[in-house]
């Protein structure tokens, strides 16, 4: 029996690992969702964000962050931007499996099959001109798009703010 369920566990993974794919760059639907996010503070202050499945590496959210604040910088017509504060999350996330029972998972769960998902977030000032050299934390928006656009999936309906 146990050799059972060590199998189903990991048929489940695969099955779940083959049905999901990073999720791409677009807008998430609501909040909480996988995909971006982009909350104006001020005039030239946003709080931004962007969240992961579980087939999105935390490399890809850093990315496609990164990617996003070089998008909201661009489309507001300034040229670089300024981390002002970013953290990176990390949640778990269990797929029971077990018996089934009136639609519910309950009290017969044996074994499951846990994932990770990340989301990154970054509050960013945006300005005009040329980066600071001497600002780590200054990145010029047009050098960080075209570095990472090849790596970025972008969904579609594309539209940032």
């Amino acid at each position: 029996m146990a050799q059972m369920t060590r199998w189903g566990a990991a048929i489940l993974a695969l099955l779940l690992a083959g049905c999901l794919s990073p999720t791409p760059f677009r807008q998430a639907e609501t909040r909480g969702s996988d995909g971006y996010t982009v909350e104006r503070l001020g005039p030239d202050h946003f709080r931004i964000g962007f969240a992961g499945n579980e087939a999105t590496s935390p490399n890809q959210v850093a990315d496609s962050l990164a990617y996003l604040a070089s998008q909201v910088t661009l489309r507001n017509d300034a040229d670089y931007f300024v981390v002002a504060a970013n953290k990176m999350a990390q949640a778990t996330v269990y797929h029971a499996m077990g018996r089934h029972s009136e639609d519910v998972y309950c009290c017969y769960v044996r074994r499951g099959v846990t994932g990770h998902e990340y989301e990154a977030s970054a509050e960013i000032t945006i300005r005009k001109g040329k980066a600071p050299q001497d600002d780590p934390a200054a990145h010029d928006a047009r050098e960080v798009a075209d570095e990472l656009a090849p790596r970025v999936k972008r969904g579609s309906g594309f539209s940032v703010y």
